[in-house]
């Protein structure tokens, strides 16, 4: 979720030659992505922190226009900025630690979290900050992959991994990963019954490959 430093591509590869992040046009040209998201997507699923006192006004909240008279808090340097910017979400920048106090003394209205973070981060908060809640009806949705990219100075790893991760694909065990570690948090999530809203991510890359299903989670499968 950090910020991506331009680099020329002669400096890459040098000390590190695998990096884990959000993708987007500047890091698809710099570096060789890997298009098979980590996680299927589910951090594009999000689902807010807010005070309790507040939840009444979101019930009355059905699209992105509705969304656009409320206020989000996001981090400094993470991917999702531009997104929730280029679609019109009014958006306060804070460091992730600040961001949890602000919500509760009323600065923004909205902590769009992903499902896969938004149950453990709300335990570790609820005893300092008993004024913040989980929203309970909505279900926030951008496509938002993360992807391993490799240096440009070392294509056969890159083919190497993704060869690899093709064969989990088609064997199961790339599903098998995907349940183990968000099965809790999804049926606690339980999106199949929360209201969607989409928010268009104006800045994918063009060859995201959002037609290949089996890539992707969604809510119900």
């Amino acid at each position: 979720r950090h910020s991506f430093p331009t680099r020329r591509s002669s400096d890459l590869g040098k000390r590190v030659n695998v990096v884990w992040s959000a993708t987007s046009d500047e890091k698809e040209k710099q570096l060789l992505p890997i298009r098979i998201p980590l996680s299927k997507g589910l951090l594009g699923y999000r689902i807010a922190l807010i005070r309790a006192a507040q939840q009444k006004k979101l019930d009355s909240v059905h699209n992105l226009d509705d969304l656009r008279q409320l206020k989000f808090g996001l981090g400094p340097g993470w991917g999702d900025v531009s997104v929730y910017k280029a679609a019109g979400l009014p958006v306060l920048i804070a460091e992730y630690e600040d961001l949890f106090k602000m919500l509760s003394f009323g600065r923004f209205d909205l902590f769009s979290r992903g499902v896969n973070e938004i149950f453990s981060e709300y335990q570790a908060q609820k005893g300092n900050l008993p004024n913040l809640a989980i929203e309970q009806h909505l279900l926030l949705y951008y496509p938002y992959p993360f992807y391993l990219f490799v240096s440009p100075q070392t294509p056969a790893l890159a083919e190497r991994i993704e060869r690899g991760m093709r064969v989990m694909l088609d064997d199961g065990s790339f599903d098998a990963i995907f349940r183990k570690h968000n099965r809790v948090a999804i049926q606690q999530a339980d999106m199949k019954h929360r209201r969607i809203i989409n928010i268009p991510n104006k800045l994918l890359p063009s060859k995201t490959p959002l037609s290949d299903a089996r890539l992707w989670y969604k809510p119900g499968n």
